[in-house]
C-alpha cells in the first residue's frame, strides 16, 4: 500500500524530489499547509474543505516506514509550515506522527512513548529542523471535516529562505521474524520431502521464540501428505533403525478419504513428526495429517533446518483440494465456474469486473492456496480487460 509522499513545488514550478506523487492531491500551491488524513479517503476532505485552505493532502497507512517517508518528504519541502493530522486511524498509524512533533526523540532516535525509531539517514539536526519549523495540530478528534476550515483558515503563509534537505529513501531490511498468524499453519504438498521443507521455512520465518524450553515453535499446525514418494520412502528406510513410536494424543482415520490423522499436544519436527509419518507409513503411504497445537524445533537444530531450507527443491504448483475456477468472457459479462477435482460442478456466477468477482470468490472460500488465489486473481483482471476492449479472452494465455 502506497504511503504518504509529500510533493512540492516552488515558485518558479519546479518540482522537487517526487516518491508515490500519484497519491497526493494538489490544491492551493501558494498554501503552507499540508493535510494528513491516515486512513480516511483523501476525498472526504477534498468534498468538505476549501480548496484556497491547504495545499496537499495525503494518506498515512503505515506508522513506521510511512512515516520515514513524510519526514523526508517534509525536509525536501521546506515551505511547508502546517501539519493537520485528522481521519481514521486503523492501525495506529497516526502515533509516531503524533509524539514525533509533541514529545520528539531520544538520544537513540527513538520516537519518545513509541517502539519506532528514525532511520540512519535521518539524524537529530533533522529531527530539531523539522519541529522548529513546521506547526503541528492534531485535528483527529474532528468527525465532521468541514469543521477544519476555521481551523486551516488562520494557517496563514509559508516558511521562507529555508534550505531544501534531500535525503535517499530508507532501505528496506527484511526481518528476521516475520508477523505469524496465530490462528494456525497448513503446510500441504504432494510428497514429505517438499511439505517438510517448507513447514522448517514457516517454523523459521514464523516461529515464537520460547526462551524457558528454548526452542523456536508456531501454534496449530494441520501438516498434510498427500503421497509418499519413492525418495520419500529411502529416507524413512534409512532411518528406521533410529525410529521411536510417537506418543499419539488421538487417531482418526477417514474411510471416505483414506485420510489418516494423527493429533498431538506439542510435536518436534525434527524427529517426532518424521517418526509420526514413519508410524504413518505401516498402514498407508497417502494422505497422512498431523495435526498439533504447538510444532516446535529445539533451539540446537536451528543451524540444521537452516542447511535444510538452503537445499531447493524443485517447486511443484499442486492442485488446490478445494477445486478449480475456469473463467470465460461471454454474452458481455465474466463468468467463472467452480469445478472439483474430480470435475463435477460445483457452483457458476458472473459479473462485469474483477473486483466483483474476486470478492464472490473469497466470500464463498473457493480458494485455499495462495499461489491460486493470486493466478485466479490475474486472470480476472485479464478478463475485465477483454471485456472492456471486446478482445478474446482465453484462460492461462495473453489477451
Amino acid at each position: 500500500m502506497n504511503e504518504l509522499l509529500i510533493l512540492m513545488k516552488d515558485k518558479k514550478g519546479e518540482n522537487w524530489p517526487v516518491y508515490y506523487s500519484d497519491t497526493i492531491h494538489v490544491s492551493n500551491k501558494e498554501s503552507g499547509v499540508c493535510i494528513v488524513c491516515l486512513w480516511t479517503k483523501k476525498e472526504r476532505i477534498i468534498e468538505k474543505v476549501n480548496p484556497e485552505n491547504y495545499c496537499y493532502i495525503g494518506q498515512l497507512y503505515s506508522r513506521e516506514y510511512g512515516l520515514q517517508i513524510l519526514l523526508r518528504n517534509l525536509l525536501a519541502n521546506p515551505h511547508i509550515k502546517y501539519l493537520v493530522v485528522t481521519g481514521i486511524d486503523l492501525n495506529n498509524s497516526a502515533q509516531g506522527l503524533v509524539n514525533f512533533f509533541t514529545l520528539g526523540v531520544d538520544a537513540e532516535k527513538k520516537i519518545k512513548d513509541t517502539d519506532i525509531y528514525l532511520d540512519d539517514e535521518i539524524n537529530i539536526e533533522h529531527v530539531n529542523i523539522l519541529r522548529n519549523r513546521i506547526v503541528f495540530k492534531d485535528a483527529r478528534d474532528i468527525k465532521n471535516f468541514s469543521e477544519l476550515n476555521p481551523i486551516l483558515k488562520n494557517f496563514i503563509g509559508i516558511n521562507e529562505d529555508e534550505k531544501e534537505i534531500i535525503l535517499p529513501l530508507p532501505k528496506i531490511s527484511p526481518p528476521i521474524k516475520f508477523p505469524g498468524d496465530h490462528a494456525g499453519f497448513k503446510i500441504r504438498d504432494n510428497d514429505f520431502s517438499s511439505a517438510y521443507q517448507y513447514l522448517l521455512k514457516i517454523i523459521l520465518r514464523f516461529g515464537l521464540y520460547d526462551k524457558k524450553n528454548k526452542q523456536v515453535f508456531i501454534p496449530n499446525l494441520n501438516f498434510f501428505v498427500k503421497k509418499i514418494s519413492v525418495s520419500d520412502k529411502k529416507y524413512f528406510l534409512s532411518r528406521n533403525e533410529s525410529k521411536s513410536t510417537p506418543k499419539i494424543d488421538s487417531e482418526i482415520e477417514y474411510d471416505d478419504e483414506s485420510v489418516r490423522t494423527m493429533m498431538f499436544e506439542k510435536i518436534d519436527c525434527w524427529d517426532e513428526l518424521k517418526d509420526a509419518v514413519n508410524y504413518a507409513l505401516e498402514k498407508s503411504d497417502s494422505n497422512i495429517c498431523i495435526m498439533s497445537s504447538k510444532a516446535f524445533l529445539p533451539e540446537d537444530k536451528l543451524e540444521d533446518a537452516v542447511e535444510v531450507v538452503g537445499y531447493e527443491l524443485p517447486r511443484k504448483w499442486n492442485p488446490d483440494p478445494l477445486g478449480n475456477l475456469v473463467i470465460r468472457v461471454e454474452d458481455g459479462v465474466i463468468k467463472v465456474m467452480h469445478i472439483s477435482q474430480k470435475g463435477k460442478s460445483l457452483a457458476e456466477f458472473k459479473g462485469k469486473s474483477a473486483k466483483e468477482l474476486y470478492k464472490k470468490i473469497a466470500f464463498q472460500g473457493m480458494i485455499s492456496m495462495i499461489y491460486h488465489g493470486l493466478d485466479i486473481g490475474a486472470e480476472l483482471q485479464k478478463a475485465e480487460i477483454a471485456l472492456i476492449e471486446g478482445k478474446k479472452y482465453v484462460q492461462d494465455k495473453s489477451i
